[in-house]
């Protein structure tokens, strides 16, 4: 769910130089080519903050932020309208021509 909102990553997550591969989901502690990294003070301190590493530069800061919220905050996902909202403004935004 969340590779679909993070930009295009086509040539950027490809394994190699630091990166993880698109298709996989991984986390680690100091790891550069997670995914998600998890800094190694905020391991040994048990407090701090994590790094997700996939975004590309052309993401809406807000879904994504949105969506990682609803990922690790929530019970339970509320996400859905708001990617189908996110989707189908693409959609228009494809077929629209205006510059973003």
């Amino acid at each position: 769910m969340h590779i679909e909102v993070y930009g295009d990553n086509t040539k950027r997550l490809t394994g190699e130089h630091e990166t993880s591969k698109k298709e996989v989901f991984s986390y680690g502690a100091g790891n550069r080519a997670a995914s998600c990294r998890i800094p190694t003070s905020t391991m040994a301190e048990k407090k701090g903050y994590i790094e997700d590493r996939r975004p590309a530069s052309d993401i809406d800061p807000y879904i994504v932020g949105g969506i990682l919220a609803d990922t690790t905050l929530l019970d339970r996902s509320e996400a859905e309208p708001m990617l189908d909202a996110y989707k189908t403004w693409k959609k228009w935004l494809a077929v629209t021509h205006i510059e973003v």
